[in-house]
């Protein structure tokens, strides 16, 4: 069997077939167009390439569901609001044995022992009422602060 050297969402992936596919761009540059034309349109080359890598990175990690670019840690959750609070319902996926809500004024940060973390913004005139974790499913009431 066949070994990849790098994982499939390592940066290091990204950034190794990056600077193959720039050096192929200025190669093919330098070697059509030789003198100061040649450096200026590879110095133009590399700073569109870079913006372009960027803006896809950017889309690519807001879509849902791509298990290359997010990380398999992360959960989905919804916010419901009530007539006094919010509640937070997240589907949590995996064996998670100690599971840690930790209440910050403005952000609650969910964590366990398997190595899931994730934060969870929230307006700052809420106070955590209490959370419960069954099955799969941590359910989280917050009340406002009166």
């Amino acid at each position: 069997m066949i070994r990849f050297p790098f994982k499939a969402n390592s940066k290091y992936f990204y950034a190794f077939l990056s600077i193959i596919a720039v050096s192929l761009i200025l190669l093919v540059i330098t070697r059509a167009v030789r003198g100061l034309s040649a450096i200026v349109l590879s110095i133009l080359t590399i700073l569109i390439f870079l913006y372009w890598s960027n803006e896809i990175r950017l889309i690519l990690k807001k879509q849902p569901g791509l298990g290359i670019i997010r990380s398999s840690n992360k959960f989905t959750y919804e916010s419901i609001d009530t007539n006094n609070g919010l509640n937070i319902i997240a589907q949590i996926t995996g064996q998670h044995s100690e599971l840690k809500v930790v209440f910050i004024p403005g952000k609650i940060i969910i964590t366990s022992n398997n190595g899931l973390s994730e934060k969870i913004k929230i307006p700052k005139n809420l106070l955590l009422k209490k959370h419960d974790f069954k099955n799969g499913t941590l359910i989280i009431n917050l009340l406002y602060d009166i």
